[in-house]
């Protein structure tokens, strides 16, 4: 059994070191999980994340110019899920604290 307060604490590791390593591109979704997940856990936006994090809060569904809160919170998971290399259970958390904030 995964102990999960190590991999979370392993994959925060991880994502400050790729963090460092250069700057973040805007429309990579791993890069988005990476800076995401940095802000589950309380980092905030960590440097180089600006444009990862808008990429995710940029994701909007709206129907008859009405936000449909639902459908932007399905659409931002898939978004996530496109990293072939990130935690199916990370992405989850992180949608489900920010998947519908506006």
């Amino acid at each position: 059994m995964i102990n999960t307060k190590r991999s979370s604490t392993a994959l925060l590791a991880a994502a400050l070191a790729f963090m460092v390593a250069g700057p973040a591109q805007a429309g990579d979704p791993c890069e988005t999980v990476l800076c995401m997940f940095g802000k589950l856990k309380g980092a905030g936006v960590v440097e180089n994340c600006d444009g990862p994090v808008a990429d995710y809060f940029n994701i909007v569904k709206k129907k008859r110019g009405k936000i449909k809160l639902d459908r932007t919170a399905d659409a931002r998971q898939s978004f996530l899920d496109s990293c072939p290399d990130a935690d199916p259970d990370a992405t989850k958390k992180i949608n489900k604290k920010f998947g519908k904030v506006i």
